[in-house]
């Protein structure tokens, strides 16, 4: 292969061993990376070009084997079966090798130029072992690198070693050892290779991956022959083949065929793997004593969450002062030097006030994100997945929905949909994808730290915050519950998962990470949030009613904002939000909120802006001084906002990963609506009635 021609690198391996981490050190990139599966959701690629070769690196989502059932699998298992890269990176978690090479023998039968990199290989030092690469590479006949990942150690090998593959093409020759399935097994898969060899429309596939996969009874085999030439023959051969096995082996094939891979993968890590002193104290062991206990691990979780919540308020307040006093610094001087006119409204009322009224709590999103990020960097956010698995399968949801609903709350609810692909049971997919966005996502947080902030004490607003994450949870679980036992019945799926060693987090990659999440909430505020904002101010400032000199600003504002579009909409909207505290003004706002919720903010903030003679005053100062808002009706606008239908991306992600179902997506923008309106409806209703807040 010459210079500068392109070559296809895939990363591949189990989840949670650094894969990604990887990925980003040999591309530079900085793919988002956390401690548990279902970050990688989708390929990722990265062209890099290193010592004149050009290497496009496609970082895949991890899988345990190529018999795939969950979306992400299937995507690492047909991008390697139909895509064929020139070479594959198959990382493997050293500390836990046999378990991670059990995918490797199934990666040896593809035919593919393989490097073998064990990551981690610190830990297993730790644990007073050390792996002999080169007898690794003897054995199987493959390159073999130790790498610590997220220190950057060994990564200019594995570039090097692609750069030599590229040149004299080393690899293309390799001999790897493979699984002995014995004599019978073989002579079946032999005959099978034999046909499925003269076939012109299997020559893509590797004869002998398509062989063992076919006596394996696997579903994806079977579809790829369904459409082969000789498909009657090779169903033929397979009966005969499967019916022959059958009769030898008491157990079931598939348990044989497993057995047979797992004994491989054993005598590899036994030969490999050698002992230098006795292994310290496991510091993962005795922090899991306590951390995974069935009677610590819930109140551990809940301490860490609040813990959370308290560190991102204690820090973020005194910046939230900062920002807000910039932004009223700000406007009050841009009012003083615009001249009077529609220019200066639609930059004090709509550009300022608006995206001012969301970026000021971006101090409290950049603090959350580094709170949970260090969460998930250290390991422990895996533990709390395997800590509420038991709590999560009695409401009707999956173990692993624990992650996409933490990653909702990390970040986004779009993240946290897209992430159920690691689920295998389409029903907890379905499950999941319906609760995903009842958390609190990085979105909303903006509007729940403006209302918590205007109608409570500092010294009880962590606690507020805290409840209403609680509540969040506590209605996540109840639609599951009751999903699982109405319209999505059912069992759900066995829950796998492994538990990372804990780390001590880079705080390079800590504040990178950190740094990361909180740019694309400020890329959205100066995009999405600036257009809206704008257009909220203009459904608001028009159609312009007739000046009249006799009133005041103030008056004139008010029928201003009556006869706006916006107003005319929400004189509509008030009969149906007034039994649950809100008038056509915080409609609006929740209507605007479909578009993005921290839209929500900025439509509040051009509302209280447009007409304003103080408009310097911070937006929450202005809430508290409107009389027709209280702490009650406070409440219920986050338990309305918490609810009810999903921003519109959201919204569209979820309708691609039903596979564009109608039926569920009416379900959840309908039903979401009607229960927002009818918890809403209660707690204001019940409030009013025990004269609480008003």
């Amino acid at each position: 292969m010459t210079a500068k021609e392109l070559i296809q690198v895939a990363i591949v391996g189990n989840p949670n061993i650094g894969k990604s981490t990887i990925f980003n050190d040999l591309t530079g990139s900085n793919q988002n990376i956390g401690n548990y599966p279902g970050v990688t959701v989708e390929k990722k690629e990265v062209l890099r070009e290193y010592k004149d070769i050009k290497i496009n690196f496609i970082d895949l989502p991890g899988i345990y084997s190529l018999s795939a059932f969950s979306k992400d699998e299937i995507v690492t298992r047909n991008f390697l079966i139909e895509n064929k890269p020139d070479i594959i990176i198959n990382a493997i978690d050293a500390s836990n090798m046999e378990r991670n090479l059990y995918l490797f023998t199934q990666i040896a039968e593809l035919n593919i130029p393989t490097i073998i990199i064990l990551n981690m290989f610190d830990i297993l030092k730790s644990q007073g072992k050390i792996a002999d690469t080169e007898k690794m590479e003897a054995l199987l006949g493959v390159p073999v690198f130790n790498t610590v990942a997220n220190k950057s150690v060994g990564i200019d090998k594995i570039l090097d070693c692609l750069v030599s593959y590229s040149k004299n093409s080393k690899l293309k020759n390799q001999t790897k050892a493979k699984v002995n399935y014995g004599e019978n097994i073989k002579a079946e898969v032999d005959k099978l290779n034999v046909l499925v060899l003269k076939s012109k429309d299997l020559s893509k596939f590797s004869p002998e991956w398509l062989s063992i996969k076919l006596i394996d009874n696997d579903p994806l085999a079977l579809q790829v022959i369904s459409k082969a030439d000789s498909r009657a023959d090779i169903l033929k051969q397979l009966k005969q083949s499967q019916m022959h096995l059958k009769n030898i082996f008491e157990k079931k094939l598939e348990i044989e065929l497993v057995n047979r891979r797992y004994r491989f993968a054993n005598s590899i890590a036994k030969a490999v793997i050698k002992k230098i002193y006795t292994k310290k104290i496991d510091i993962s062991e005795i922090i899991d004593m306590f951390a995974l206990n069935k009677y610590l691990g819930i109140p551990i979780f809940a301490l860490v969450m609040y813990v959370i919540f308290k560190f991102t308020f204690y820090f973020s307040i005194p910046f939230i002062k900062i920002f807000g006093l910039f932004f009223s610094k700000f406007g009050q001087l841009a009012t003083e030097i615009i001249p009077q006119g529609a220019i200066k409204s639609l930059i004090v009322d709509g550009i300022i006030s608006g995206v001012g009224g969301v970026f000021g709590f971006f101090p409290f999103v950049l603090f959350m994100f580094l709170a949970i990020t260090f969460f998930e960097d250290l390991g422990y956010i895996t533990r709390a997945a395997f800590i509420m698995d038991k709590i999560m399968n009695k409401f009707g949801l999956h173990g692993k929905s624990f992650l996409p609903l933490m990653l909702s709350t990390n970040g986004c609810a779009v993240l946290g949909i897209l992430a159920t692909r690691t689920l295998d049971s389409k029903r907890d997919r379905l499950i999941t994808m319906f609760v995903v966005p009842f958390m609190i996502c990085g979105a909303k947080l903006s509007v729940f730290v403006l209302i918590i902030g205007t109608f409570f004490p500092i010294k009880y607003q962590t606690r507020i915050m805290f409840i209403m994450y609680l509540l969040s949870i506590a209605i996540a679980l109840s639609v599951a519950k009751l999903l699982s036992k109405t319209i999505l019945n059912g069992e759900a799926s066995h829950f796998v998962m492994e538990l990372p060693s804990y780390h001590l987090p880079s705080l390079k990659r800590l504040l990178l990470k950190t740094w990361e999440k909180g740019w694309l909430y400020v890329r959205k505020t100066g995009t999405i949030i600036l257009f809206i904002s704008m257009l909220v101010w203009f459904v608001f400032e028009y159609p312009k009613v007739p000046v009249n000199e006799c009133l005041s600003q103030s008056k004139q504002a008010a029928i201003q904002l009556k006869h706006s579009f916006a107003g005319r909409v929400g004189k509509y909207l008030e009969p149906v939000f007034k039994p649950i505290g809100m008038d056509g003004n915080r409609a609006i706002a929740l209507l605007a909120g479909l578009a993005a919720k921290e839209v929500i903010v900025s439509t509040l903030g051009t509302i209280y802006a447009i007409g304003d003679n103080n408009n310097h005053q911070p937006l929450k100062e202005k809430i508290a001084s409107d009389k027709d808002w209280s702490p009650l009706k406070g409440i219920t606008f986050l338990i309305f906002c918490l609810i009810y239908m999903p921003c519109i991306v959201s919204v569209s992600t979820f309708f691609k990963e039903t596979d564009s179902s109608l039926k569920w997506l009416t379900l959840l923008v309908i039903g979401n609506i009607i229960f927002a309106w009818t918890a809403s409806f209660v707690v204001f209703q019940l409030g009013t009635f025990l004269n609480l807040g008003i």
